[in-house]
């Protein structure tokens, strides 16, 4: 039996399908024609008249946001990104301590992760707490472990960037899963 892309979507738990009541359709195509004529009547209708003491010169003025901005956004990230891939592999996972042969470009990398940090840019990779499908991340893939009792992040392989609250990059990460009772015993 296969479910659409969109049931997966809102599944409670992403790991498993759900399956959604079927609507009849005349009931169905009875809320979209409500909805449409809803919609039409608003739009017919005239813009509300703005206050008597209220003027478009007193209001302040509409900035767009220009595409230069938007294409930043995408390079902070990439940015940030890079930084983050070059200090996990100066660190020693086992110590948490830079390596030795790395120890003076660990002070550059540290200042620039600092340097990001005043510009109000976040980086988060998850590793080692536990996943919630609610957080700003992509899960690449859930993988059975041993020894965990909930789902958790294992490994980052890209980290979630924020720039003063505003998401420019969703972090990806293999989350491993409870082993099942099948799989303890094998």
């Amino acid at each position: 039996m296969q479910y659409s892309l969109l049931a997966q979507i809102f599944a409670r738990d992403p790991r498993k399908e759900v399956r959604f009541p079927d609507v009849p359709l005349d009931q169905a195509l009875a809320v979209l024609t409500q909805l449409e004529a809803t919609l039409n009547e608003l739009k017919a209708a005239p813009p509300p008249a703005l206050p008597p003491d209220v003027t478009m010169e007193a209001m302040p003025p509409v900035v767009p946001v220009p595409d230069e901005l938007a294409a930043m956004d995408g390079s902070l990230a990439g940015l940030a990104t890079q930084v983050w891939r070059a200090r996990n592999r100066i660190i020693d996972p086992e110590t948490g301590e830079p390596r030795e042969e790395m120890r003076r470009i660990h002070r550059h990398i540290e200042a620039a992760v600092e340097t990001f940090t005043e510009m109000g840019l976040t980086l988060k990779d998850w590793v080692n707490q536990p996943y919630d499908p609610g957080l700003p991340l992509k899960v690449l893939t859930f993988q059975p472990t041993p020894g965990i009792e909930r789902d958790t992040v294992l490994e980052a392989v890209r980290p979630t960037v924020i720039w003063k609250d505003r998401l420019l990059q969703l972090g990806e990460v293999i989350v491993g899963i409870p082993q099942s009772p099948e799989e303890k015993t094998q």
